[in-house]
């Protein structure tokens, strides 16, 4: 971010004595980094240490990588790893990955030492076999790995074209690219699963439980009753997807009878009590902290506990005593959470619904299932209804994005992509869960214990200017604030509700946000506007829950199975860990995605869609095609050839403009594109524009930078 740009958002002029006390004030505080050529960035979150990939060799012969997980596409500093007299392991290969600690020494350099090898990582690619005259190689799934990998030639006539492998990198080169050998076939490359298999290798998912977990975990039984208070009478239900395997948490709500609370309500989240099976630094625990949450893929669900508890023991299913850890909540009639109490119990699910049938019941045709228990539901929005209207009333910022469902055939093929159902009952559900974590996060803070907090930062101020230029091309004016709230936000996605920008200005107001991570120093979280806020509601799933767990039962003396000492003290540690274990998470989720979306496309080559421009690089235009969702890169190669000019990109009006003839194009506006490429093996698409009508750039200037208009 330019000096400038800084002096705008607070409505100085470059030469004014303030902003140079502002500058150094902020720099200070620690809200701003110093860059080169007078240039200023927002400071980045780099973690203590993260997982890299080695991607090149420099010129000293030191090894050069790209982060995996941590990283994002803002982020991509040049990561140098250092080696000193006493690290007698031979030099880390290309392909091989490795947990260091990392040090930022400028806004474009990271420095990396190694803590160890990444052994089931070390030095593997994960490819696709082509075959040409040129002999026998394998191409990478990951676009940014190494290019033209040759297998040595005693493999080559033991694979086929399309077999999806794991290579082990060499160091000899051959046909003047690196060679590699198979250490691993994952099945063909369009074979049902195969997809998430080559995903989680290349991402290091470990998919299959080692041997003592499976054998502990089968071991498992119902806890003791002393202790627990038993809740088995209370109608508890679960409401979840129909697809929903796993059942982790249960709620149940009344009105209030205490008169100090009219129009109150007494609400009861359950939720699985992962602690009572698994114990601080046993098998399952070292496992599950290893994998540090759940990955759901459309054909594969890799679970962070074996199946025996996340399916079993854990899961609160249907008319199935099961221990949890209850949260009794109370509400008062303008959804202030008045008080909160924890405890151990044993409970049995009423009836296993979904967020359908609820939303059904809720509008008056109710099904076998919900008839018998209108009363309890009806009870559920009651209060469902007193939490919203504090949510309102604190004016979170809230993301209503479509999300998309892939729906395969009887023969495993992509039959259709279509927008996931969006209830009212989902949202319950969610101000249900969001109370619990409250509850949860302020009890532990009250008591000054080791919490695991979930925590999301104000946005950074190089992405804001960004934001507030794009905003302003479309004609919306974002508040210069010094301290930004949500709500300012909010009343931008308000005021573009229903209008041809609304989910793209909500896309780049989303993309401008910090990135959510876990914590055990608490800066709240800006986006639901709350003070004290931790995972608390999905143990079977995220580790960060169990950790919560754990704290609540020592700190309230729940059991003998609480938090160790060692374990809060190394809570640093752990939050960057299960921070990098859910980005990768995301990335594999994304991952799978695109490539079923690119399966879908594949045989549509030379088709002409609809489509939304919803990114503008240096090296092309992002887009989406309407409905579908699947998304693409218009090359800036392309766009030049086909607009016979050269095309620029204005990064603070977020545009490529091709100026002689006048057009430009931006996030948000309509195009009309043609499929020209289909990768399915990098799961990338490549467009074409087939026809547009672009807004013009008009002549008026203002310095050196034209202005442009919609």
């Amino acid at each position: 971010m330019a000096r400038r740009d800084i002096a705008r958002a607070f409505g100085l002029k470059t030469t004014d004595r303030a902003l140079k006390t502002l500058l150094a004030s902020m720099i200070e505080e620690g809200k701003l980094m110093r860059g080169t050529n007078r240039r200023y960035a927002a400071p980045r979150k780099l973690p203590p240490v993260g997982v890299i990939e080695i991607t090149g060799i420099d010129g000293d012969g030191d090894p050069i990588g790209r982060p995996v997980s941590w990283g994002n596409q803002e982020f991509s500093p040049r990561i140098t790893v250092v080696t000193t007299r006493r690290d007698r392991n031979p030099a880390l290969a290309i392909g091989a990955r490795a947990l260091v600690r990392l040090k930022e020494i400028d806004l474009n350099n990271v420095e990396a030492r190694v803590m160890r090898r990444l052994e089931t990582q070390s030095g593997q690619v994960v490819g696709v076999i082509e075959k040409d005259l040129a002999g026998t190689r394998l191409k990478a799934i990951d676009r940014r790995g190494p290019k033209d990998i040759f297998l040595s030639p005693e493999v080559s006539g033991t694979v086929q074209p399309g077999d999806v492998v794991v290579a082990e990198m060499g160091n000899q080169r051959g046909h003047g690219g690196p060679s590699a050998k198979i250490s691993k076939r994952l099945g063909q490359v369009n074979t049902p699963g195969v997809i998430e298999r080559m995903l989680c290798a290349e991402l290091g998912i470990p998919t299959e439980f080692p041997s003592d977990v499976n054998a502990a975990a089968k071991k498992a039984v119902i806890p003791r009753v002393k202790g627990r208070v038993d809740l088995q009478s209370l109608p508890l239900v679960t409401i979840d997807d129909a697809d929903a395997k796993d059942f982790d948490d249960a709620v149940w709500a009344t009105q209030d009878p205490d008169p100090d609370n009219p129009g109150g309500w007494r609400l009861v989240v359950a939720i699985a009590d992962v602690a009572a099976y698994v114990k601080p630094g046993d098998p399952i625990d070292q496992e599950a902290r290893r994998r540090g949450n759940s990955v759901y893929l459309p054909r594969l669900v890799v679970p962070m506990l074996p199946e025996a508890l996340c399916n079993g023991w854990c899961s609160l299913k249907e008319n199935e005593t099961r221990a949890c850890l209850a949260a009794h909540i109370w509400i008062a009639r303008d959804g202030s959470i008045l008080r909160h109490r924890f405890e151990r119990a044993l409970m049995k699910s009423t009836a296993r619904l979904t967020y359908a049938a609820v939303q059904a019941a809720r509008e008056g045709t109710p099904d076998t299932t919900t008839r018998p228990i209108l009363q309890e539901i009806n009870s559920l929005y009651g209060a469902y209804s007193s939490l919203k209207g504090s949510r309102t009333a604190r004016k979170t910022l809230d993301f209503d994005l479509p999300e998309r469902k892939i729906i395969f055939n009887d023969s495993e093929d992509v039959q259709e992509i279509s927008i996931r159902p969006r209830y009212e009952s989902h949202r319950l559900i969610e101000e249900f869960m969001i109370a619990a974590n409250v509850a949860a996060a302020e009890v532990l803070s009250n008591a000054n214990a080791p919490c695991m907090f979930r925590v999301h930062d104000q946005p950074p101020l190089d992405k804001l200017e960004i934001l507030r230029s794009y905003l302003r091309g479309l004609g919306y004016k974002l508040s210069r604030s010094r301290r930004l709230t949500p709500q300012h936000f909010q009343q931008i996605l308000n005021k573009t509700k229903g209008s041809e920008h609304e989910e793209a200005v909500a896309m780049t107001i989303l993309q401008a946000q910090s990135q959510a991570e876990y914590s055990p120093k608490n800066i709240g979280h800006f986006g639901l506007n709350l003070q004290h806020y931790a995972h608390f509601t999905s143990p079977i799933r995220r580790y960060a829950d169990l950790l919560v767990h754990r704290s609540l039962i020592r700190n309230l003396h729940l059991g003998t199975d609480g938090l160790l000492d060692q374990d809060s003290a190394n809570f640093s540690v752990t939050a960057a860990d299960i921070s990098a274990t859910e980005r990768r998470a995301v990335r594999a989720e994304r991952s799978a995605n695109d490539r079923y979306k690119t399966l879908f496309m594949a045989d549509k080559r030379g088709a002409e869609f609809a489509a939304k421009v919803t990114g503008v690089t240096r090296f092309g235009l992002f887009i989406t095609i309407n409905g579908i969702g699947a998304e693409g890169l218009i090359p800036m190669r392309v766009l030049s050839h086909q607009l016979e000019e050269r095309v620029f990109h204005d990064t603070e009006g977020l545009l490529l403009t091709a100026r002689k003839s006048g057009v430009s194009f931006g996030i948000g506006h309509q195009v009309s594109v043609r499929l020209d490429e289909a990768d399915t093996i990098t799961g990338g698409l490549t467009f074409s524009l087939a026809a547009f009508d672009p807004p013009k750039v008009t002549n008026s200037r203002i310095g050196s930078r034209r202005r442009y208009r919609r």
